[in-house]
């Protein structure tokens, strides 16, 4: 079974909470759930919408087809009803237009029970009328979803609202589909940025600093709600440049330590990302891919900063840029990156973007060990007289790290190129000497670097990073259906990165690049550092890829094309809706 809902309505009017409420219905039944969400850079007006996607299989991306439309204004009917399926059904406000559906009356009821607000609430229990899914699991998920946090009066009235919805479909005898519970086992509800939040707490991560951006702003949000509960610091700065120095200073001082930030904000912090290299203090950075440059388009996704985080910062320093591909990895990767960090001694950059970030997948509960390396840290009087060499010289590249006030710890750390102890020098035989030094930590660090995973088997290898992993795996069953053999090589480390592992893994298959950018940098990436030539699937509209563009790619480039761009065929924009009216 798999049944894709779409909700549609004005900014402020509840959408996204509709569509949560819908993930926690489904998935408490055994469900497995997808809710992705769009929205304009708007805090009212404009149209927002969540697809929410149901199914009995894994789920792991957005479809561009719905089987059923809850429009709670004229413009969720506008944008989308041209992408109902021909068998769907919408259920819609009864004052609005529609000629195809139901009319229910949304507001009506809620402003009869105290509140048009609660239209959403009347929306969704008229839809799951429509399906004949029991009404007691929405009333739980209401009652628990308000009760806590706006009291039992609320979640009462919303309860009695949704209630009336519901009994108004049942009453008119209107159905469509029947949706079933599968058991009573929860899924984990979570985001990509929620995962990253928990990997880094796991990790030990006591500081978080950041100052607000979306899609990053999620980390922040739920970090500050449970900061109590871990015994962790989160700290809203001033503006980005503050929060990647506050960072840097926990870390200095022997706190693991996190920033977060998209694209514009991470330009900001740059000349200290360069600190950080050379004074080698370990930082991890989580930078949320959105479409730019500059502002750009705030709210939407992309992948367009690899190459950016890749040389960010002047001159030359190692570091490690990690990219996961759904929550799991975003989970592990966040800890991993810690461990990273203090080990080698230098910054590690999360990599994500707006869909991972933000879109709510179910899951199973991560019960991976997470194994805390803080590297080479002396945790006692040092072992000599007189000022600590933090930049020795040594074989591995990596010098032992010392926390202020340590007994006899006392060394410079600036922005100056150094001698052993850190006093500045610009002695050439020394600048060579800390410049291998520094590299040879990429050196040994390559040696623990995996290689990407590998899904499927076939003549055509889609090549993946980040979340483009998910509907990449969705493709591969529309393609086998046409007849082609594919799978996904999904990378996760970006650098350094192990070459041989991902020749070993390409073989003899067509190699297919699938990204969100406009200028193929990971395809780009993979000529310098394998000396292939990869083809490239492209989406830069700031919607991410469904399966169906990726499956239509492919043929493409196998009639001969080296690029295929997926464009919209219709021209649709959420900032400006009455541009459609």
């Amino acid at each position: 079974m798999k049944y894709i809902f779409k909700i549609g309505g004005q900014a402020g009017a509840g959408i996204m909470s509709a569509g949560r409420l819908l993930i926690l219905c489904f998935s408490r039944a055994g469900y497995n759930v997808l809710g992705y969400p769009e929205y304009p850079s708007l805090i009212r007006g404009g149209h927002n919408a969540v697809q929410v996607k149901v199914s009995e299989g894994e789920v792991r991306a957005p479809e561009p087809k719905h089987d059923m439309l809850i429009a709670l204004n004229q413009d969720a009917i506008t944008f989308h009803l041209p992408d109902l399926k021909e068998e769907g059904v919408v259920v819609y406000d009864e004052h609005l237009k529609c000629d195809k559906g139901y009319g229910v009356p949304f507001s009506k009821i809620a402003m009869e029970e105290g509140d048009v607000q609660m239209k959403n609430t009347v929306a969704l229990g008229s839809a799951l009328a429509l399906v004949n899914y029991p009404f007691e699991i929405f009333e739980n998920v209401l009652r628990d979803h308000f009760g806590g946090r706006k009291g039992e009066e609320v979640a009462e009235r919303n309860i009695r609202a949704a209630r009336r919805g519901y009994e108004y479909v049942k009453e008119k005898g209107w159905k469509h589909r029947e949706i079933k519970p599968l058991s009573d086992k929860r899924k984990v509800i979570i985001t990509g940025n929620q995962s990253i939040a928990l990997g880094a707490i796991k990790a030990g991560m006591k500081f978080y600093a950041a100052y607000p951006m979306t899609p990053a702003s999620s980390i922040l949000h739920y970090l500050a709600k449970v900061e109590r509960d871990f015994d962790i610091i989160v700290k809203q700065t001033e503006d980005e440049i503050a929060a990647i120095n506050y960072a840097l200073g926990a870390s200095f001082a022997g706190v693991r330590s996190m920033v977060g930030t998209s694209g514009g904000g991470f330009s900001l912090m740059v000349e200290t990302l360069g600190l950080a290299g050379l004074s080698e203090t370990p930082l991890v950075v989580v930078v949320a891919q959105r479409v730019g440059p500059s502002t750009g388009m705030p709210t939407w996704t992309e992948q367009g900063d690899l190459r950016f985080v890749l040389h960010a910062s002047q001159g030359e320093f190692p570091r490690a840029v990690l990219a996961p591909g759904d929550v799991k990895e975003a989970f592990l990767l966040s800890a991993e990156a810690h461990n990273i960090a203090e080990k080698y001694q230098m910054p590690v950059i999360l990599l994500t973007d707006k869909f991972l970030s933000e879109s709510v997948f179910s899951t199973e509960a991560f019960k991976e060990e997470v194994k805390l390396e803080r590297g080479e840290v002396v945790r006692e009087t040092a072992p000599q007289e007189g000022r600590w060499k933090r930049y020795a010289i040594t074989e591995s590249g990596i010098s032992p790290r010392i926390f202020p006030g340590t007994p006899h710890g006392m060394h410079v750390a600036t922005s100056y190129e150094h001698d052993e102890s850190g006093f500045s020098s610009e002695s050439f035989v020394m600048r060579v000497k800390q410049v291998d030094k520094r590299a040879r930590k990429v050196e040994k660090l390559l040696e623990e670097t995996p290689g990407p995973k590998v899904y499927g088997e076939g003549e055509i290898a889609l090549i993946t990073w980040g979340s483009t992993k998910l509907p990449s795996l969705e493709a591969l069953e529309i393609l086998k259906e046409k007849g082609k053999s594919a799978k996904v090589i999904h990378n996760t480390h970006i650098y350094p990165f192990n070459k041989k592992a991902f020749l070993e893994a390409l073989g003899d298959a067509t190699p297919i690049v699938v990204e969100n950018n406009s200028t193929a940098q990971f395809a780009g990436y993979l000529r310098e550092q394998c000396l292939i030539a990869p083809k490239a699937i492209l989406r830069y509209d700031g919607r991410p890829f469904f399966a169906e563009n990726i499956a239509e790619g492919v043929e493409r480039i196998m009639k001969g094309e080296e690029i295929a761009v997926v464009k919209e065929q219709r021209d649709v924009e959420y900032y400006y809706p009455y541009r459609f009216r």
